[in-house]
């Protein structure tokens, strides 16, 4: 998690850097680097979303089951 919270502070610093009014070929640079961190976020986060289980009550019984499961049924039933 540490990797996540990481990529995130740097996400912070590039969006702040960008908004100053950086330099067009340097906010380019930073675009694509902050874009890698948003790609490297996102897998923490499908690697995270595995590892979590929700509880849930069914016919008065605890019902666990792996949070990536529930949403992959959520989405089924969307479409």
């Amino acid at each position: 998690m540490k990797n996540f919270e990481e990529n995130l502070r740097k996400l912070d610093e590039i969006i702040e850097f960008i908004d100053q009014g950086s330099a067009l070929t340097a906010s380019l640079e930073l675009y694509k680097k902050g874009m890698e961190l948003v790609a490297d976020c996102a897998a923490d986060l499908t690697a995270i979303e595995a590892q979590v289980k929700t509880l849930r009550v069914e016919n008065g019984e605890l019902k666990i089951e792996d949070f990536a499961d529930r949403l992959s049924k959520e989405t089924e039933e969307e479409d």
